[in-house]
């Protein structure tokens, strides 16, 4: 909407009271008591109008002579006439072009009006825009702190990354030596089982032979018993026959003795036995005789 311009009743006034002081009511005059506001071509306008309106004052005349008077009066009418005839021809060229320019001042006003309302709308959206612009730049300062925190995180992520790479590497690799490990004992677990097995099923055997040797146990205990028994029965028959051997050795001694006497006629008798076999030999025509032992008796 355009802006209210300054009115008649303005100018007139301020007109007024300049002639009141003694001044011309110029363009200029009046817009500076106005306040440097409305434009040149209104304020000549209203001024027009209100010279128009204005009652002109009559000028006081020094008498003169009637006769050059009415001379002076002629000739004054007559140049007055034709000055007011080129003046008024001027007049209402100047009042055409005054109303032209009045009207392209109105409108230059109206335009003047809307731009300066334009201009204010314009700095109420640049002051507008110069606050969002303010806070986008604050906006913008929050932002990239925010970036370089998140680049700060992202760089702190990459090396924890990093480091959880290689850590898992690292965790790889051990679990492929726990693998290997694993299957190395697998293996051996499963030579521990056969192991186990054959353990298990000699550890049967052994039970069942350990069973038996208990059973054996118990009948060589009752041996053992039986065998103590006999131990000391066989000790008692050791000393009878400790005894028994003392008799006998000395029997033996004496038996000895006897075979030795016996050896000696053995060897007697048998070389008497030769004695006569040779000579039975000698004389087969006689009758044989055997030769008895010294002892009297006769040999068949």
């Amino acid at each position: 909407m355009a802006r209210q311009g300054i009115t008649y009743e303005q100018v007139s006034a301020v007109a007024d009271a300049l002639m009141a002081e003694g001044l011309q009511p110029a363009i200029r005059a009046v817009r500076e008591r106005l306040g440097f506001t409305g434009s040149p071509n209104t304020i000549h306008k209203h001024l027009s109008t209100w010279r128009e309106a204005r009652p002109v004052a009559a000028a006081a005349a020094p008498e003169l002579p009637r006769a050059l008077t009415a001379a002076i009066a002629a000739e004054i009418a007559r140049t007055a006439s034709e000055a007011r005839a080129e003046i008024e021809a001027r007049l209402v060229q100047a009042q055409g072009e005054a109303t032209d320019l009045a009207a392209a001042g109105e409108a230059l006003e109206g335009e003047k009006d809307e731009l300066i309302e334009q201009v204010a709308a314009l700095t109420s959206e640049r002051d507008t825009l110069a606050g969002k612009a303010a806070q986008q730049s604050a906006d913008l300062a929050d932002q990239a702190q925010r970036i370089e925190r998140e680049q700060q995180a992202a760089e702190a992520a990459r090396v924890e990354l990093a480091t959880a790479r290689l850590k898992i590497e690292a965790q790889a690799e051990r679990l492929a030596e726990q693998g290997a490990e694993l299957e190395r004992l697998r293996q051996l677990l499963e030579v521990e089982g056969k192991a186990r097995i054959g353990a298990e099923q000699q550890a049967a055997v052994l039970a069942a032979r350990l069973e038996a040797a208990t059973a054996d146990a118990q009948r060589v205990g009752e041996r053992a018993e039986r065998a103590e028994q006999l131990a000391a029965q066989t000790a008692a028959a050791l000393e009878n026959a400790r005894a028994t051997a003392a008799d006998a050795r000395e029997n033996g001694a004496r038996l000895s003795g006897q075979v030795e006497s016996l050896q000696a006629q053995q060897q007697a008798q048998t070389g008497e036995i030769e004695r006569l076999r040779a000579l039975a030999a000698k004389k087969p025509s006689e009758p044989k005789r055997a030769a008895g032992p010294k002892g009297g008796g006769a040999v068949a």
